[in-house]
């Protein structure tokens, strides 16, 4: 198996995979207090991209269309089994535009996109870019932002290691703009109460990226309300995904 896909727990009896796409700067470990909290018939699959886990010492895709090339040279996998998608932030906007590759190329899609803390991917981002600041004012960004650990900010070892990775996957979320296409697949939407940076209109605008009724699931909680609340937010994905 490539390194691609993270597999803690096969299940060759599965009748559904659970693909999880991290957020900006996350690894796929952030998945893993789910292992025993998802349905028996639900196989978890983690996506490791460049640059993270065991593929660390990979340059990491600083655009979209690189991550969506590399993860549609194994969509024979991807599409194997009947599989949702779940995405936190960057990575609800990365299994957007892998589902819409995948519709583009009359692939079987996902039965559900679960999209957690992130503006609908086809809005412009209304922040200001920091990919390209100074390593001190990156870091200072990065601090403000509260979802790289504390102690990675202040291991400087560390930090060489993983600003590559950082920005490139800032680059991303910064310049990637998706296109406004409904896809024939049901979209439910996670957000936390005190997320700032996605406010309720960005939240509804999801509902131009499907030909179905979007669901809304809100949380307590800022914007990693993924990691505060993770008991909460596998039992929801439990209960959407219980019902495919």
């Amino acid at each position: 198996m490539t390194k691609l896909f993270l597999i803690p727990k096969p299940k060759p009896y599965a009748t559904l995979r659970l693909f999880c796409f991290p957020y900006a700067g996350g690894a796929p470990n952030i998945f893993m207090p789910w292992l025993n909290k998802l349905p028996d018939n639900v196989e978890l699959i983690l996506v490791q991209l460049p640059g993270r886990g065991a593929r660390l010492m990979e340059t990491p895709h600083n655009k979209m269309s690189s991550i969506i090339d590399e993860l549609m040279q194994h969509h024979s996998f991807i599409t194997q089994k009947p599989y949702a998608f779940f995405g936190h932030s960057l990575g609800s906007r990365v299994a957007y535009e892998l589902a819409l590759t995948l519709h583009k190329n009359n692939q079987t899609l996902p039965l559900k996109i679960i999209a957690s803390g992130s503006r609908a991917p086809h809005l412009e981002s209304h922040k200001t870019p920091i990919y390209h600041l100074s390593e001190p004012d990156f870091i200072a960004e990065l601090r403000e932002l509260n979802g790289t650990p504390k102690e990675v900010l202040d291991n400087v070892e560390l930090m060489e290691l993983f600003l590559p990775l950082l920005r490139a996957d800032f680059e991303i979320a910064d310049c990637y703009r998706a296109e406004e296409q409904p896809l024939p697949v049901p979209i439910s939407v996670f957000f936390g109460h005190e997320d700032v940076d996605v406010t309720p209109p960005m939240i509804d605008a999801w509902q131009a990226l499907s030909a179905l009724p979007i669901t809304k699931h809100a949380f307590n909680g800022g914007h990693f309300f993924i990691n505060s609340h993770s008991d909460l937010v596998a039992k929801s994905v439990s209960q959407l995904i219980n019902t495919l």
